[in-house]
């Protein structure tokens, strides 16, 4: 299983990045990461309550999420590999931290969509907080991949808006009915993925994923959502929890100290 990027991180993705708020990286991870983490990923859908918090309003689709609190492959992931140096060097960190997993598993013929939405629910301010979401099946049109507004995190960010609780209540947009205005200012964005490849995206970059159309294929992703060394605490009600911790006891305004539930995963000179 490969410690270092299979591929290079390049300046082109770390300028996609800084402009779209999103960008597609093929095949940072061997097949032994895929393999295994494919493995468990059956294991998780076969009794999800034993493996971490599970999510059950999601309906035909399994979600479960601080897997890497378990001994097993999704702890060997987080910690052991390249994810943290990939994420890192992509958005211009000198540090990275883990945050919390979550695997989405979309069984055939899977009506479940994920409606239009960014990812605002985390208990931290910065623009460092991103989610690389890695593929553990081909990822399609057919079965349910992707999409993403490009560029929209700059709207966010110029104009200092952040949605759901941590925006004091601020509502997401339609950005469905958004999408359809014919002067909509932003592209839509998506790849096929194969196993291997992620993408990495910006907390306010809104994406979308439609069910799984497909009679026979599953798909499959892996997020891990880390944070950046600009990243300070949000204490704000009704955000995702941290089990063990009280994020609402945490100092305003302050960078989360590493520790073993925020554990450092990535240097730049270490």
């Amino acid at each position: 299983m490969n410690r270092r990027p299979l591929n290079p991180v390049t300046e082109q993705h770390a300028a996609d990045y800084a402009r779209d708020g999103v960008v597609c990286l093929r095949q940072m991870f061997d097949a032994g990461w895929i393999d295994a983490l494919r493995d468990g990923a059956a294991q998780v859908a076969a009794d999800p309550l034993a493996w971490g918090l599970t999510g059950p309003s999601h309906g035909p689709m399994t979600s479960v999420s601080y897997m890497w609190r378990r001994p097993g492959i999704f702890r060997e992931f987080a910690l052991g590999s390249p994810l943290g140096e990939v994420v890192g060097r992509v958005i211009g960190a000198r540090t990275i931290q883990l945050f919390h997993d979550h695997l989405f598993l979309k069984p055939p013929r899977s009506p479940k969509k994920m409606a239009w939405h960014p990812d605002h629910g985390w208990p931290f301010r910065g623009t460092m907080i991103p989610n690389l979401w890695t593929a553990l099946s081909p990822v399609n049109a057919e079965n349910g991949r992707l999409e993403f507004i490009a560029g929209y995190h700059r709207y966010c960010q110029d104009n200092g808006i952040r949605y759901g609780a941590a925006g004091a209540g601020h509502a997401f947009p339609d950005f469905e009915q958004e999408i359809a205005r014919d002067d909509f200012p932003y592209r839509v964005v998506s790849w096929d993925l194969e196993p291997g490849d992620a993408v990495l995206f910006h907390v306010d970059t809104p994406h979308y994923s439609k069910g799984n159309d497909s009679l026979v294929t599953p798909r499959a992703g892996l997020a891990v959502r880390v944070i950046g060394d600009d990243a300070t605490w949000c204490p704000v009600p009704g955000l995702i929890p941290i089990p063990g911790l009280d994020y609402l006891a945490m100092p305003d305004g302050e960078h989360p100290v590493p520790s073993e539930l925020l554990p450092m995963i990535w240097e730049r000179d270490g």
